[in-house]
């Protein structure tokens, strides 16, 4: 970096050098020009321009070189540029390269992801033609089979949902409408509309809430809690009970999502934000958490799972988002006396341990 920068300040004065001679020269035969016949100076001028036009190309040559091999490029070329035309131009080329080899990453994490969820969803049709063929048979009890022809098409419809959320969640995330997001009574909205899964699992569902507005994308939000509180339903057994906390934090905002179905399992902890990937006996298509963790990041959040602890026992995971408060708002709580600050006692997530 220290040899660039020499390179270009060597450069750079021969660049100033070549302008004083040009600038000394127009200077000069200006200077004669006032005191020459009009023809004569006509004649200089002529005989100047193409010098100096010359010198222009000369000049600008680096930037149309640059220009051509750029221009050349296929649209989905995203090889680095090895050459650089001249040392003034490194800047823009290591720009250019940086962009490009983001734009070769996001390419190979796509290819990826659709070869993944090409393979996810051949399997459940896969499964699902074998039992029609066994039933149309007579090969397969029909009792039997049918309830297990549910069960695959409904691991399929929300395999097929999750894609298109995934599809529409890198689409916001890019175009995303910040505006002031009421957390509170997103919860609320959402919960209302998990009323018949809460309902057909008989669940019992608290929301424990602190008024939180935060500068975010309302949509974006909202998913996120949509997908964490369809794991949290998902892994409850029948009766079980589940919740949501917002609350405020000394320096964060946090939204938690909890459950009693049991602890994870630490070696697994952090694969299961990477797209299909599930907790062992898991019944989700493992993009839930991944999804997630896209909204999460792209909002300057943090989502971490912990095991909960009950008197010594796993007893639940709690699904943890937290931003960072505002510098403007810690201002105004360190203003307020600790006592109107309830961070103790909301729920039983205060038992949080990580795991």
């Amino acid at each position: 970096m220290t040899q660039t920068k020499g390179k270009a300040a060597q450069s750079m004065r021969k660049q100033l050098l070549l302008m004083f001679v040009i600038c000394t020269g127009l200077g000069g035969a200006l200077g004669a020009i006032g005191s020459m016949t009009p023809w004569l100076a006509v004649c200089m001028a002529l005989a100047g321009a193409p010098t100096l036009w010359w010198l222009a190309g000369q000049c600008l040559r680096p930037v149309q070189e640059l220009t051509t091999t750029v221009a050349s490029r296929q649209p989905q070329e995203t090889t680095p540029l090895g050459h650089t035309p001249a040392v003034e131009l490194e800047p823009i080329v290591r720009a250019l390269n940086v962009q490009w080899q983001q734009q070769r990453d996001a390419l190979e994490q796509q290819q990826r992801f659709i070869a993944e969820a090409s393979h996810q969803l051949r399997t459940p049709l896969a499964v699902l033609k074998t039992q029609v063929q066994g039933v149309t048979s007579g090969e397969l009890p029909a009792s039997d089979t049918l309830p297990k022809m549910l069960r695959t098409l409904d691991r399929a419809s929300h395999l097929a949902n999750q894609l298109l959320s995934q599809a529409k969640v890198e689409q916001k995330v890019r175009h995303a409408q910040w505006c002031l997001v009421e957390l509170h009574h997103l919860a609320s909205e959402v919960l209302v509309e998990f009323a018949p899964l809460i309902a057909r699992k008989q669940l019992e569902v608290s929301l424990d809430a602190e008024p939180v507005r935060l500068m975010s994308d309302s949509w974006l939000v909202g998913e996120m809690l949509r997908n964490l509180l369809t794991n949290a339903i998902r892994q409850s057994a029948t009766g079980a009970s589940l919740g949501v906390v917002i609350r405020h934090l000394p320096d964060e905002l946090e939204l938690l999502v909890w459950d009693n179905a049991g602890g994870l399992d630490e070696a697994v902890r952090e694969r299961l934000f990477q797209p299909f990937e599930s907790a062992s006996g898991g019944t989700g298509v493992g993009l839930g958490l991944s999804i997630c963790k896209q909204i999460a990041v792209s909002m300057h959040a943090t989502l971490d799972l912990y095991n909960r602890i009950q008197q010594g026992a796993v007893v639940g995971v709690d699904a943890v988002v937290r931003w960072p408060r505002p510098a403007h708002a810690m201002a105004q709580d360190s203003a307020v006396p600790a006592l109107s600050m309830p961070h103790a006692s909301l729920s039983d997530a205060t038992l949080r341990m990580p795991a």
